[in-house]
């Protein structure tokens, strides 16, 4: 059998031009856009944004098919703090990818490189869908870069329910084909909030027919792996889950990673980051003020 490529490409230069211009317009009417940041590293340069504040950093990484951009609403919720976010490489955000991933360890150089191109130390790494996995292979390759791990209903920890997932996308796909009122009703009923706004979703879809996502497979991490992880670890998971098995992920990670703080949301599903967006928020907060007095407490 033909290894897989994991190296993500558009179909064409004018397809990745006309995603772009859906993305900067969404981006303008979110506000002030944030500083964009280009970092170079082995596997390619890094498209990252800052939202500068005060205290230790935020690392935000988002879910497959998205950028960075899906994370504008939780900026306000975080008192100020200094905030970063990276378009994950190979999908379809502005990070330019030039060489291969083959394996975790390169995800998480990645995320190093990137990160000592910004001359960050140590940042709180929030993570959602794909974005907790990469989460969790920086805290395993390269803990000293973790402060705390933060996984929104993360891939990683137990084995994708790939069917259900393709079935929930396409329920969405359909769904955003109704007009107003039976597609609010839909968004309800999928626990999906951005039907609501027929642009994202056009893009979206946009991105899915141009561009060839060849991401690492989100493999659950070892028994040991987890075990060794020795940062503050919060793990947020939908009760209705349309991704993992949420049940499952939260009792595993509380076997394995030590020390983790778990919370099975009801009536969330795998968008929980949207739907229950001021809950993730305060849970965020706490956690990261936690962290920040427990690194004061050891430092020497």
């Amino acid at each position: 059998m033909k290894e897989r490529v994991h190296f993500g490409t558009w179909d064409s230069a004018g397809s990745e031009a006309r995603f772009r211009a859906m993305e900067d317009e969404l981006w303008d009417e979110r506000g002030d856009r944030p500083e964009a940041l280009a970092v170079d590293t082995r596997w390619g340069t890094t498209c990252g944004y800052r939202w500068p504040g005060d205290g230790e950093p935020v690392l935000f990484l988002h879910g497959t098919a998205g950028t960075s951009a899906s994370w504008v609403p939780y900026i306000p919720t975080l008192g100020g703090r200094d905030a970063y976010a990276f378009d994950t490489i190979g999908d379809v955000g502005r990070t330019r990818q030039t060489v291969e991933i083959r394996e975790s360890a390169d995800l998480a150089g990645w995320l190093d490189q990137s990160l000592a191109g910004l001359g960050l130390d140590r940042v709180h790494v929030v993570g959602v869908s794909y974005g907790g996995f990469l989460g969790l292979t920086l805290a395993t390759h390269h803990p000293e870069r973790v402060r705390s791990l933060a996984l929104l209903d993360p891939g990683g920890i137990v084995p994708l329910r790939l069917f259900r997932f393709l079935a929930w996308g396409m329920a969405v796909m359909l769904a955003s084909r109704l007009p107003g009122r039976p597609r609010r009703a839909a968004a309800r009923a999928l626990r999906m909030p951005v039907l609501d706004d027929p642009r994202v979703m056009r893009a979206v879809f946009f991105a899915q027919r141009h561009h060839r996502v060849r991401l690492l497979p989100t493999d659950p991490l070892s028994d040991e792996q987890l075990g060794a992880i020795d940062v503050p670890v919060l793990v947020l998971a939908g009760d209705r889950s349309e991704v993992n098995d949420a049940r499952a992920l939260v009792a595993r990670a509380e076997a394995l990673i030590p020390g983790a703080e778990t919370e099975l949301i009801p009536g969330a599903g795998h968008a929980l980051v949207l739907s229950h967006l001021d809950h993730c928020a305060a849970r965020l907060r706490d956690f990261q003020r936690r962290a920040d007095q427990r690194s004061k407490r050891m430092a020497p």
